[in-house]
């Protein structure tokens, strides 16, 4: 790294070290060196290498490329959350426990909001149930991979104990947040219905986990009506569902509290690209605010156009036989 790099790298380290924390200790547990080294490079004595900058500004959740100068010309730097399209599910599980500890951070600001236009149902609500969490899984793998030997059916893909309590309790840390937004078009039940009956059709899934997930996708239903009726989540934070009257193209989202500045972009299924960027974060901002132009609120009010869409989604689930 440059000379000026460096020393806003060591800047942001400062500005973003959680205050039960110092800068030493975070270097020495994320890049597993002595403390004498952390000071050094603290010092700006030993420079950082580019690999380490990576791994301090992942943990620390900083924009880097805003350290390195790389967003001059309007380049951003994107992180995708799976490098390697043969993720395993530990490495899935892995991701889940660092967006715990990333949302129950963020939860305890009261001006945090995360917000999403989304056009099919995110993690943050399936992952409530084993079945649907399965089914995306393997979906997922399904598709990367072709097929894999050890898990050639939908049935023997089995989840840990680890993965399937980290997938609640990721659910419980999004909810943490004070407030949220999400705006959905009126494919996102479609969606899984076409998947399942494909699936089925290719005789990786049996009828009787067809039925199991058809079962879980009317209580997904049901929760998401009680949800958008009282407008808020179980633990009374605020939520605010939207119905776009257009289709959404992709999945974006944002999450703005007073330390963090997130855009996401959702892809390749279980995949996202996520950016610490400025330019970025109020472009995604804009744009996910923008689609509220073209939707109906159905929380807390709208009452007619929630019911008629919740009754079109029980409509769309009932042809899955």
């Amino acid at each position: 790294m440059t000379e000026l790099s460096n020393t806003a790298l060591i800047r942001a380290i400062h500005a973003h070290t959680p205050p039960d924390s110092t800068p030493a200790s975070v270097l020495m547990d994320v890049l597993n060196i002595g403390r004498e080294a952390a000071y050094r490079r603290m010092r700006g004595e030993v420079r950082f290498t580019f690999g380490e900058a990576s791994a301090l500004s992942a943990h620390l959740r900083f924009s880097l490329d805003g350290v390195t100068g790389s967003s001059v010309g309007g380049n951003a730097l994107f992180s995708l959350a799976f490098t390697e399209f043969d993720a395993s599910l530990d490495l899935y599980n892995g991701i889940l426990e660092q967006n715990i500890r990333f949302f129950r951070e963020i939860a305890s600001d009261p001006t945090a909001v995360f917000a999403s236009a989304v056009n099919s149902i995110p993690a943050e609500y399936y992952l409530k149930y084993e079945n649907l969490t399965r089914f995306k899984l393997f979906k997922s793998l399904y598709q990367h991979e072709m097929g894999d030997v050890s898990v050639p059916t939908f049935e023997e893909l089995q989840l840990s104990a680890s993965l399937r309590r980290n997938a609640l309790e990721y659910v419980q840390s999004v909810q943490l947040v004070p407030q949220s937004h999400v705006i959905f078009d009126g494919s996102a039940f479609m969606h899984w219905v076409n998947a399942i009956r494909a699936f089925r059709a290719m005789h990786l899934i049996s009828d009787q986990s067809v039925a199991l997930l058809k079962e879980e996708l009317f209580e997904l239903v049901k929760d998401s009506e009680k949800m958008a009726g009282e407008g808020e989540y179980e633990n009374g934070n605020r939520v605010n569902f939207y119905l776009s009257e257009v289709d959404l193209e992709a999945s974006y989202a944002y999450i703005s509290s007073e330390r963090y500045k997130v855009a996401g972009i959702a892809l390749f299924s279980l995949n996202s690209m996520h950016t610490f960027d400025p330019m970025m974060y109020e472009y995604v901002k804009k744009w996910v605010r923008n689609q509220r132009r073209f939707a109906s609120l159905i929380s807390g009010t709208g009452e007619l156009s929630r019911i008629h869409h919740f009754k079109r989604q029980r409509e769309i689930l009932g042809r899955l036989e």
